[in-house]
């Protein structure tokens, strides 16, 4: 039987494995308490004894070793039954960099898109193969000025989502035969799929090392009333903006000014905390998206519509 993915937990946890070991020779030397350097007050020792779910006990980690720290997170998503995720985003996106994407479409916008308000949060269930997330997206014009709703179930191999715009009732569709349609792979929990996944982080890695990304620990945070390890990671502008540039599709000004990646790991588990992708452009816009993780292997019920809410199947 499919499965989903480890949605977006093992995807994040990924991006995390490949960008802070890309730059583990450097690591140590930023990090708090590496070479006489202050990490404030939360700042943790080398010598911490914790260890991650399903480490051994002879496993001592590096704490001031963002990849040391990333690998354990990546190691305990396999442990994951069940885990709730926010994810909020703001910032404004300007009409022309739009209009300017959608090319002969065009968007359709006649004002800048403001993101702020816009929210996804919901429960997943690793171990059933299920998930609930619900969707706020603020008035914007482009839309009508009216507030958007959603809401997105899976559960028994079957994808049930509703929007406010098209009415209060579900529409109900097979996960198999989206993953034909689809883009995008709907991974399986094959060996040949996670032998997949680590050549191309394995790819990504070596790419990412040779054009100069960075991480360093940072020190700790509060994150839900709990001690995380902050990881910041540094990508170079000279290089996003080459890509940018590449795409046929980007708009000749079109370049990013400013960009900040950063993570938090649970320092008693090991676990995602939370993630933030900050961004400005002159041309683009700025974008703010922060992801919290939570309540990792709490029960969850995730039950499909009941069948008088689902719109009949065409």
């Amino acid at each position: 039987m499919r499965r989903i993915p480890k949605s977006a937990l093992t995807l994040l946890v990924g991006l995390m494995l490949v960008t802070a070991s890309a730059c583990s020779s450097s690591a140590a030397t930023s990090a708090p308490g590496a070479s006489g350097a202050s990490g404030g007050a939360g700042a943790t020792s080398a010598a911490s004894g914790s260890m991650a779910p399903g480490a051994s006990a002879s496993a001592a980690i590096d704490m001031t070793d963002p990849t040391q720290i990333i690998t354990q997170v990546l190691n305990g998503t396999s442990n994951v039954k069940s885990f709730h995720i926010a994810l909020a985003a703001s910032g404004t996106i300007k009409a022309a960099a739009l209009s300017d994407a959608a090319g002969s479409s065009k968007s359709g916008l006649t004002g800048d898109l403001k993101l702020d308000g816009t929210a996804v949060s919901g429960d997943v269930d690793v171990a059933n193969s299920a998930a609930h997330l619900a969707l706020t997206v603020p008035a914007m014009a482009a839309f009508g000025n009216i507030p958007i709703t959603g809401d997105l179930i899976v559960v028994n191999n079957a994808l049930y989502y509703q929007v406010s715009l098209l009415g209060t009732k579900y529409t109900k569709a097979d996960l198999g035969s989206l993953a034909s349609i689809s883009p995008i792979a709907i991974p399986t929990p094959a060996a040949s799929a996670s032998a997949a996944i680590s050549d191309q982080v394995s790819q990504i890695r070596t790419a990412l090392t040779k054009s100069g990304v960075t991480a360093k620990l940072v020190g700790v945070d509060q994150i839900g009333g709990k001690d995380a390890d902050h990881i910041s990671v540094s990508v170079p502008l000279d290089l996003i903006n080459s890509q940018i540039a590449a795409s046929a599709s980007a708009a000749p000004a079109m370049k990013i000014d400013s960009l900040a990646i950063d993570f938090w790991v649970y320092k008693d588990n090991y676990r995602l905390a939370k993630a933030e992708f900050n961004e400005s452009s002159a041309s683009f816009g700025n974008l703010d998206v922060t992801v919290t993780v939570s309540n990792y292997d709490q029960p969850v019920t995730i039950t499909a519509p009941a069948a008088s809410d689902i719109l009949p199947s065409k």
